[in-house]
């Protein structure tokens, strides 16, 4: 059977709720990849369009592993005898792991938690949509819907608190619980029709329409009242584009995530023993006993670096001067260098870190190219880092009595 003597009847139309439908199998074709491709007489499963991911379920029994909307067209004679090739709906495949036989009748169920999760982030969308561009003006210029990932794409700027605004009013319209209307204007309505859209549409136009909010040309299934969508979230606002892209959660996503983020402040507040209101003020308290610590370190290391320089074997015995040491500043680092070049005529040189971690390492020289010592590092070590011809610097995984030996073979003169 031809493409072109397929109609399809799309019950997400006519009932968004529809999980449950029997359908005649039209087509069954296999793909090279090994996937079979299922055309139908009657579907409710929604098809990815419209930035929107498509409906998951079964067919038959069979997972339904991806559903596509393609142009199709019809093999009608006029009056005069002549073949009307003019086009028509787009045709819904639906693709499956095994066949079903043409002519046959299935059962198809659509997966409804996913079904019903993806109408409150699409009907969330239009009510922030149709805000932003009421209040604003600016439109809507990209749009995606994912299992776990819903963004909006807005022509101009937008800050979070900008969105915390748009945010409140949004849910407060959900808690109206306003109906969620879905007509095809006629010809004549729809010229006369202030609505957003992203494409010049002129027949056959879809409009979902929020009494007060929001009206807007939309392909997708959507909640039947607002209240539906139980709860709606912005989770992140960043520049993209000359505009904004706005992160959001609605629904069950929302509530998802608030509890995700209540158990991780749980989390930390036990860890800080502090209560959740009051963890900020123990992180900054912390970060600066951190920061304390971190100082008296430094300083006891660099005391202690002191005593392995003094340490050291005279510039008589050794040319070159290698130090190993703990966690220690840069600026401290380079001071220590620049004062072992003062004294030794070679490669001096000082790794801070542990085996474990890695080194940090600064070297100098007050007559030899240390850019020479640092390839060698490189090529022996792979170590990174580079420099000028007095100083270099970067970092190597390698343990210290390698790295010793390395220099005390190489650079032993």
């Amino acid at each position: 059977m031809r493409n072109e003597d397929l109609l399809m009847e799309k019950l997400f139309y006519q009932d968004t709720h529809m999980i449950d439908f029997e359908a005649k199998v039209t087509e069954c074709v296999q793909e090279k990849e090994g996937r079979f491709r299922v055309l139908l007489d009657r579907t409710a499963f929604f098809p990815e369009e419209g930035g929107q991911g498509p409906d998951a379920g079964t067919l038959g029994g069979l997972k339904v592993l991806d559903v596509q909307i393609r142009k199709g067209r019809t093999a009608q004679k006029d009056p005069a005898g002549k073949e009307d090739t003019a086009p028509r709906e787009d045709l819904i495949y639906h693709y499956l792991e095994a066949p079903l036989k043409e002519g046959s009748l299935v059962k198809g169920h659509v997966d409804w938690p996913q079904r019903f999760d993806y109408m409150q982030q699409h009907t969330g969308e239009h009510i922030l949509s149709g805000l932003v561009h009421a209040k604003y003006g600016y439109d809507n210029v990209g749009f995606h819907l994912g299992k776990e990932e819903v963004t909006l794409d807005f022509n101009g700027s937008l800050t979070l608190k900008d969105m915390r605004e748009i945010e409140l009013e949004a849910n407060r319209i959900v808690w109206r619980n306003l109906p969620v209307l879905v007509f095809f204007p006629a010809p004549e309505i729809l010229a006369g029709l202030e609505y957003r859209s992203k494409l010049t549409l002129t027949e056959n136009v879809r409009i979902v329409e929020i009494p007060g909010v929001d009206v807007c040309a939309c392909c997708a299934p959507h909640v039947e009242h607002t209240g539906e969508i139980g709860l709606i979230k912005v989770t992140n606002v960043q520049s993209h584009r000359g505009g904004v892209r706005v992160n959001i959660l609605c629904g069950e996503r929302a509530l998802g995530d608030y509890t995700l983020r209540q158990d991780s402040v749980g989390a930390v507040s036990v860890l800080l023993s502090a209560r959740q209101d009051r963890i900020p003020e123990a992180v900054t308290r912390l970060k600066e006993e951190a920061l304390r610590e971190k100082q008296r370190a430094n300083g006891l290391q660099a005391r202690l670096l002191e005593f392995q320089i003094a340490a050291l074997p005279s510039p008589e015995a050794s040319p070159n001067a290698i130090l190993f040491t703990g966690e220690l500043d840069a600026i401290a680092l380079r001071n220590a260098v620049n004062a072992l070049c003062e004294r030794y005529s070679g490669y001096c040189g000082i790794f801070s870190g542990d085996d474990s971690a890695g080194y940090r390492y600064i070297i100098g020289s007050s007559a030899l190219d240390c850019r020479e010592a640092a390839k060698l590092l490189r090529e022996r070590f792979g170590a990174k880092g580079g420099g000028t011809a007095p100083m270099v610097q970067g970092s190597i995984a390698a343990p210290e009595n390698e790295i010793l030996s390395f220099f005390s073979t190489r650079f032993s003169s």
